[in-house]
């Protein structure tokens, strides 16, 4: 990991940075062969990717490597940071209507009835979250939430997601994550109330959420 921190930390999230295993071992405090035993480590786990092109090698932080670090950042939100509740940050953007074919199924809307006390209006808000809120929206991935069990309806097996509790601009509402997600920038919010119209939300607006754990 401090491999990894290292590069974004000269600017390796960006783009490429060129890098010497001397140097490498210097800022590290390992020598040479270790620093480039290292590099090719995080070359080979997808986590940096080096320009060929170019006579001094430079390399950068590779999405994958991103993500991880991007956890990392998450953990040490958890330990100084986050207690009951975090806020998000993401631009309401138009999905492809998908989350409105799922909240009129009866199998989600009986579970949202009976455990969020409210059935939500049949859409959802999406917002897309960026930059550091990526670590936050990661906290919610790993955190358990409220359960939304899977069920089969016309011959079509619905997968089992999970809820948080929120509040957007003072009105209740929730996240709502599928529970096989690993990796998504886009944050799905229900509520009794249609949200675009109540607080006025447009694509391109940024959103503030705060959810609780």
């Amino acid at each position: 990991m401090d491999t990894l921190k290292h590069i974004a930390l000269r600017g390796g999230i960006g783009g490429f940075v060129p890098i010497s295993s001397r140097e490498f071992g210097q800022a590290l405090g390992v020598s040479q062969q270790s620093a480039s035993q290292r590099i090719l480590e995080l070359l080979n786990d997808g986590l940096v990717q080096r320009d060929l092109a170019s006579r001094r090698q430079r390399v950068k932080v590779s999405a994958k490597g991103v993500e991880v670090l991007q956890r990392e950042y998450a953990d040490y939100q958890r330990i100084f940071e986050v207690r009951e509740r975090v806020t998000i940050t993401g631009k309401a953007t138009s999905g492809l209507g998908e989350g409105a074919f799922y909240m009129r199924q009866k199998g989600y809307k009986e579970q949202f009835r009976k455990k969020l006390g409210y059935e939500p209006y049949e859409g959802t808000l999406n917002l897309k979250v960026q930059g550091a809120d990526m670590a936050k929206l990661m906290i919610l991935i790993d955190e358990p939430g409220i359960p939304i069990g899977e069920f089969t309806a016309g011959g079509r097996t619905f997968g089992a997601a999970k809820c948080f509790l929120a509040t957007l601009k003072g009105v209740d509402c929730a996240v709502v994550l599928p529970v096989r997600t690993h990796h998504t920038d886009v944050l799905e919010v229900i509520s009794k109330e249609f949200l675009r119209g109540r607080l006025d939300i447009v694509d391109g607006d940024a959103v503030e959420l705060v959810v609780s754990l």
